[in-house]
C-alpha cells in the first residue's frame, strides 16, 4: 500500500483572486477594465489535476498595441545609430523642395559666411529614420500617457547600450584570411592591399582591407552612439514633457499643435547635441561646418515633423480603434 497521500487537484483561481495566482490579471494601465488574461495550461503528459501547470499569458489588445509601437520605436532608433554615420547631399534643385532649400542655404551663408552658396545641402542619413521615433513617442504619449512613453525611451536607451557592446565585439574579432573585399570594390582600396587569384585572375583586397572597411563602418557608430544617447535621452524626455505640457494647456485638444511644438523644440536639442559631439570629435569639423549641418538638418526635421502630423492623427486613431483605448491616458 502506498504511503503517498491522495493527490488533490489544485483549485482554479477565480476572477476575484489576487495577482499572485489569479486567473485574470489587470494589464498595467489598461483602460475601461481591459485586462491581460492569464490562463493555466497543461504541460506535456499532464492530467486535469493542476500539477505542473504552466501559465500562458494572453496579451490584451491594449498591451499589444503598446508593444508594437515600442518595437517600431526601438527598430528606428537602432537603424538611426547604424546609418546615421553617413553624410549625404540633397541637391538644391530637388523638385518641390528647391525654394525651401535655397532659403536654408541663404540662412547658412548669412550666419556662417563661406558655408553657403553650395549646389546641395549636407544632411545626415539619420534624418531618414530618427523623426519616426518622435512620431512613436507622440502616439504613445497621447494614447498611453507620459509614464509609458518615458518607459519606452529608457528601453531604447538600454537597447542602444547593448548594440554598442555588440558592435565593439564585432570590430574586435580577428578577420579570417578568406574574408576579402570582392573584385567589384577592390579598386577602391590602396594598391598594396590588392591580390590576384592565380587561377581566375580575379582581383580582390585582402582581409586587412575588409577589416579596415568594417571597422570604419562600425567604429563611427560607437562615437555616434555616445553622441546620440546623450542627445536621445535629453530630446525624447523633453519631447514627452513638452507634449504633456501643451496637452494640459490645450485641455487635450489640438493634437497637431502639441505634436509639432514638442517635436520642434526637442529636435533642436537633439540636433545640436548629436551634431556637435559626432561631427567635432569624430570628423574633426570646425564650428562653422558643424553649424551649417545643424541648420540644414534641423530645418529638414521641422519639415518632416509638419509632414508627419497626419500620420500622428492616423496613428492615434488606429491605436485607439485597435485597442479600444478611450478617454484620458494614464
Amino acid at each position: 500500500m502506498s504511503s503517498e497521500l491522495p493527490h488533490e487537484p489544485s483549485p482554479r483561481p477565480t476572477e476575484g483572486d489576487d495577482a499572485d495566482g489569479a486567473l485574470r490579471q489587470d494589464g498595467v494601465g489598461a483602460p475601461q477594465g481591459q485586462t491581460a488574461t492569464v490562463l493555466l495550461g497543461q504541460g506535456p503528459g499532464d492530467d486535469s489535476s493542476g500539477a505542473g501547470h504552466v501559465p500562458h499569458v494572453h496579451q490584451s489588445a491594449y498591451e499589444t498595441g503598446y508593444m508594437v509601437l515600442v518595437v517600431i520605436f526601438v527598430a528606428m532608433l537602432l537603424l538611426t545609430n547604424v546609418i546615421g554615420t553617413k553624410l549625404f547631399e540633397l541637391p538644391m534643385d530637388t523638385p518641390l523642395l528647391a525654394p525651401l532649400l535655397r532659403r536654408i542655404d541663404a540662412l547658412i551663408a548669412w550666419i556662417f559666411p563661406g558655408q553657403g552658396g553650395n549646389d546641395a545641402l549636407v544632411l545626415t542619413t539619420g534624418i531618414v529614420t530618427y523623426p519616426l521615433t518622435f512620431l512613436c513617442t507622440d502616439i504613445v504619449s497621447e494614447v498611453y500617457g507620459r509614464k509609458r512613453a518615458d518607459r519606452m525611451v529608457l528601453l531604447g536607451f538600454s537597447c542602444s547600450l547593448v548594440m554598442l557592446g555588440v558592435l565593439a565585439l564585432g570590430v574586435a574579432l580577428p578577420p579570417a584570411d578568406i574574408w576579402v573585399v570582392p573584385e567589384a570594390f577592390a579598386p577602391l582600396f590602396h594598391p598594396e592591399t590588392l591580390t590576384v587569384d592565380p587561377g581566375s585572375g580575379a582581383v580582390s583586397a585582402g582581409s586587412s582591407a575588409a577589416q579596415a572597411a568594417y571597422a570604419f563602418t562600425f567604429d563611427a557608430p560607437g562615437v555616434l552612439l555616445l553622441a546620440s544617447m546623450t542627445a536621445y535621452l535629453c530630446a525624447q524626455l523633453v519631447d514627452n514633457r513638452l507634449f504633456h505640457f501643451w496637452r494640459r494647456l490645450s485641455k487635450g485638444k489640438h493634437l497637431w499643435f502639441r505634436n509639432n511644438m514638442s517635436t520642434a523644440l526637442s529636435q533642436l536639442v537633439d540636433t545640436v547635441i548629436v551634431s556637435f559631439i559626432f561631427l567635432h570629435f569624430y570628423w574633426k569639423m570646425n564650428f562653422a561646418q558643424i553649424g551649417a549641418v545643424v541648420i540644414g538638418v534641423y530645418f529638414m526635421k521641422l519639415l518632416l515633423a509638419l509632414a508627419d502630423t497626419p500620420l500622428c492623427y492616423l496613428g492615434v486613431w488606429l491605436t485607439r480603434r485597435a485597442t479600444g483605448a478611450k478617454g484620458e491616458p494614464e
